[in-house]
């Protein structure tokens, strides 16, 4: 079953991949344009402004050898299956059973979105491959009969700080280390508090030595907008990468004049619009924090709702055998629906706080917090973030409650209240995500649909 399912996973992606004909969505361009300046005999920093240009030289290392870059599509839909089985791993390693462990890779095999990311000359498929083998690494390190702990407590740090050439996600998974290492301490285990403790202060301590800044181009300047546009009101509805209405603009040219003034700048520099943007970020989070609070939650609702990733509608849309908007839509959020419901659904009905004695569930727990933290609310929110989110905590988490869900059948009945508190939840997520189709189809129409029909 196990074969069979990673098996379809390859075929799954090899078979989108060849059906794509836009291969410019997300941030693909600048890698496109990396790979050409490589071409042409430049030597790129591994960082030019905001941009990263890793991926550039490893398409040019598979375009060099096989002529055409269809090589590195085939290695991404490589990786990605082998995420999926070191989530199976994960899984397996948290439950101590292998039907749990199958769920979760079919739930893997069912989200469309992850298979979508194939085609895209873009980070996602390793930002995922890493965290899944971060986790498993630390299940590793946890386990007391497993050899090797000296080695993992070096490799550890080394994954964490290669993984951040391509996704900033697990610059400060260095805390989860701290944090488990602690929880030992409590528990009186100090040989694994002391694995997880030197594990972590080496990761620490590696980026301290070697910052990735070190890797930065002369000219290349921090870009402040990610967190800008995610902790003030001034992208579209809020937490948005842009601004969409033209007040949103106007409003803020106008208050970077008035800074600019005050200050007496005579230009606008990136150091000049970073000031102003950290400027306006403490007043809005200072002066009205219930509204900041307010915009945290709706990033992490947005994040999680109805409207389907941009980049997967136009990979489907235009592809060479082209799906009409609304089916593509459809075949995008169906499976990622399903998955959802299921998490919140298993989670209200069995989770219980005796479970956070187990260390593999508060520690998955944990994993999923941080996620949440590093994709929605540190800067701008994007439902494309989602995926690791997606792939690295709720799939995992559904599998573990999966499992207790098998094991209710001998077990007493759930409670009434659990059912009562599963209806009062899934009222509040149908409502949200009504609220939104409804934002999405009637009151901001022109937004999204007349602009997926451009494809």
């Amino acid at each position: 079953m196990l074969i069979s399912l990673l098996g379809l996973n390859f075929i799954i992606k090899i078979l989108i991949f060849y059906n794509i004909t836009s291969f410019l969505v997300s941030e693909a361009g600048s890698n496109y344009s990396f790979l050409k300046a490589i071409e042409s005999g430049e030597k790129p920093a591994l960082y030019v402004q905001a941009y990263r240009s890793i991926l550039g030289y490893i398409g040019y290392f598979f375009k060099s050898i096989t002529g055409t870059l269809d090589a590195f599509f085939w290695f991404q839909a490589l990786i990605s299956t082998l995420s999926v089985y070191v989530l199976y791993l994960i899984c397996l390693k948290a439950t101590q059973k292998k039907l749990p462990a199958l769920f979760a890779v079919l739930m893997a095999t069912l989200l469309m979105d992850y298979h979508l990311l194939t085609p895209v000359f873009y980070y996602q498929i390793f930002e995922i491959f890493f965290t899944l083998l971060i986790i498993y690494l630390v299940f590793l390190i946890i386990e007391k009969k497993k050899k090797l702990k000296l080695v993992l407590i070096f490799f550890i740090p080394v994954i964490i700080y290669l993984s951040v050439f391509f996704r900033d996600t697990l610059t400060y998974f260095w805390w989860i280390l701290m944090i488990m290492s602690a929880v030992f301490i409590i528990n009186k285990d100090y040989k694994l508090f002391r694995r997880l403790f030197l594990a972590g202060i080496i990761t620490f301590i590696l980026f301290i030595i070697l910052p990735h800044s070190n890797y930065k181009s002369i000219d290349s300047q921090p870009s402040n907008l990610h967190m800008f546009f995610g902790h003030t009101l001034y992208g579209g509805d809020g937490g948005e990468g842009i601004f969409v209405y033209e007040e949103n603009k106007i409003r803020y040219k106008e208050k970077l004049e008035g800074f600019m003034i005050k200050h007496h700048y005579d230009s606008v520099t990136v150091k000049v619009r970073n000031e102003f943007q950290r400027n306006e970020m403490k007043e809005f989070i200072s002066k009205t924090p219930h509204k900041w609070l307010l915009l945290q939650v709706r990033k992490v609702a947005y994040t999680f709702g109805i409207v389907p990733v941009r980049d997967s509608l136009k990979l489907l849309t235009t592809g060479k055998v082209p799906i009409n908007l609304y089916v593509s839509a459809f075949t995008i959020q169906a499976p990622y629906v399903l998955i959802l419901l299921v998490f919140i659904s298993l989670t209200v009905l069995f989770f219980n706080i005796s479970d956070m004695k187990k260390i593999e569930v508060f520690f998955m727990f944990l994993v999923l917090c941080y996620l949440i933290a590093a994709t929605c609310l540190y800067g701008q929110y994007q439902e494309r973030y989602r995926h690791v989110i997606i792939m690295a905590g709720i799939i995992p988490i559904s599998a573990i409650y999966f499992n207790k869900f098998i094991g209710c059948f001998s077990q007493k009945s759930i409670r009434l209240r659990r059912y009562i508190l599963l209806i009062l939840v899934l009222f509040i997520i149908f409502s949200h995500w009504g609220y939104q189709a409804y934002d999405v189809l009637v009151l901001n129409k022109e937004r999204y649909v007349n602009a997926a029909n451009h494809f």
